[in-house]
């Protein structure tokens, strides 16, 4: 049996997925010293993982340091469907960016990165994500620091996020501290 492609402590799997709406590419070599969370779901979950993107960004609100991107897996859409499907999530991307607060980049904060090939959930062993979404936390050095699927996403991300990011009421670290 392969062994997992996702172990906490080591170095994260490659990928480069391109937002919705804002084509930003993301990847661990485009986002260096930015954590990233991902949340690999799907439409069943997404009440679930807003309500966990909300709570993280109340804490961890600056994005330079902390992307929260949404993975979709996209892979079980039919090749004459996709554009339709693109519509729709780009639906759900304008609906998400005019409901954001003024002065903030929508680019940084409504992340949504379709996954069209399913390499990228595979790599990450996103499996059975309808009923349980997944977490993966990866620092800013492309070191993978926490993973969680299953349920209470908000309470399992603060979790992982605690003493890997510095919160939005926590003091810089002095310079040179790890």
């Amino acid at each position: 049996m392969a062994s997992p492609s996702v172990t906490v402590g080591a170095a994260a799997p490659a990928f480069e997925l391109t937002a919705l709406g804002s084509n930003r590419i993301v990847s661990l070599d485009t986002c260096p010293g930015t954590a990233l969370l991902l949340a690999f779901h799907d439409q069943n979950s997404v009440a679930a993982v807003q309500a966990m993107q909300e709570a993280v960004r109340a804490r961890y609100a600056d994005a330079a340091t902390l992307l929260v991107p949404s993975v979709v897996n996209m892979s079980a859409v039919p090749v004459f469907l996709r554009s339709l499907a693109e519509q729709v999530m780009r639906g759900t991307y304008a609906k998400a960016a005019e409901a954001m607060p003024p002065g903030l980049d929508v680019a940084d904060y409504v992340v949504i990165l379709l996954d069209w090939d399913g390499k990228v959930s595979k790599r990450y062993n996103a499996r059975k994500i309808a009923t349980a979404p997944l977490l993966t936390l990866i620092d800013g050095q492309g070191i993978v620091r926490g993973v969680h699927q299953g349920g209470d996403l908000a309470l399992a991300a603060l979790e992982m996020l605690d003493g890997v990011v510095p919160s939005s009421d926590s003091p810089p670290s002095p310079a040179g501290a790890g």
